[in-house]
């Protein structure tokens, strides 16, 4: 009695988890059909961006199908150019629902079908938190942002950091284009390689700019660009960031560790293959009991 039920719990267990991996794979979580996103995309602060950065007639938030060929339809014109960094960007923006309504915790923390080993860490996260004391992975599986802009766009929601390493990941495995992410004080953003020069991008906002961060400290023309920039999508608070100190560049995004890696999530990286490993292992081990006892 106690093999036949050990048995049926090493095989349907895993099934279950095989089964929650292949749902997210088929039916990706996307919080674009939300209707308080919906509304708040077209609220009245962020119609003033999408009205600045975009010549279209916007009537709903773009899908990520529709992003994605969208991105390939631009690099096959314009190939790697400012031309293609510039409108990628905005298209980025259009792509997603702004940070101050859509990055909220029933949102962000990781679904069990997501990743369901990043669920647990969560589980354990959220525990310790109401135990009152503080876990080690500081809320990152309740606030989670991936590294990977296939995840991380597909979900519509948005703050800076996971603005800039989701887009900069896009470029670098979709179009072969290096990056480097920019912390700002109080911002992220991120400059892209092209031609040999670094041009600056924020697609938490839709805005690139012709010149590096290293171009921007010491030239007044291009401070104006930013002042003008930031301040006609009404987001003037932005603009002190780019001159405050302590600003790094990070040439890496996770799962990378080392000191030039933003979001070094090696926990992410390693789970994205146990998740498939660790049930297919428990089934295995489940037919080589039974046929051991048969």
């Amino acid at each position: 009695m106690f093999y036949k039920l050990l048995y049926k719990i090493l095989f349907i267990f895993p099934v279950i988890l095989l089964l929650s991996n292949i749902t997210n794979i088929l039916f990706p979580i996307d919080y674009r059909d939300d209707p308080s996103l919906i509304k708040e995309y077209f609220s009245k602060e962020n119609k003033k961006i999408l009205n600045y950065i975009s010549l279209e007639n916007r009537q709903q938030i773009l899908k990520y199908e529709d992003a994605i060929k969208k991105f390939d339809d631009l690099y096959a014109v314009h190939g790697e150019s400012l031309t293609f960094l510039n409108e990628a960007t905005k298209i980025y923006f259009i792509s997603k629902v702004p940070t101050e309504y859509s990055w909220k915790e029933k949102y962000t923390k990781i679904k069990f079908r997501e990743n369901w080993i990043l669920y647990f860490f969560r589980k354990f996260e959220e525990l310790k938190i109401k135990q009152g004391t503080n876990s080690k992975y500081k809320g990152a599986y309740i606030s989670y942002q991936s590294s990977d802009y296939k995840f991380a766009l597909k979900r519509g929601i948005s703050i800076c950091s996971q603005d800039a390493l989701s887009f900069a990941n896009l470029i670098k495995r979709r179009y072969d284009i290096d990056y480097m992410i920019i912390g700002l004080a109080g911002h992220v953003v991120l400059q892209a390689k092209i031609n040999n020069n670094f041009y600056l991008s924020d697609p938490n906002m839709g805005l690139t700019f012709d010149f590096s961060i290293d171009e921007y400290y010491d030239s007044p023309k291009n401070k104006l660009k930013i002042r003008k920039a930031y301040s006609s999508i009404g987001r003037p608070e932005l603009i002190d960031y780019f001159d405050s100190e302590g600003n790094r560049k990070f040439k890496y995004t996770g799962p990378k560790p080392g000191v030039s890696t933003y979001n070094p999530d090696t926990l992410t990286f390693f789970s994205d293959y146990l998740k498939w490993v660790l049930p297919i292992c428990l089934m295995l081990i489940a037919f080589y009991l039974k046929k051991r006892r048969s």
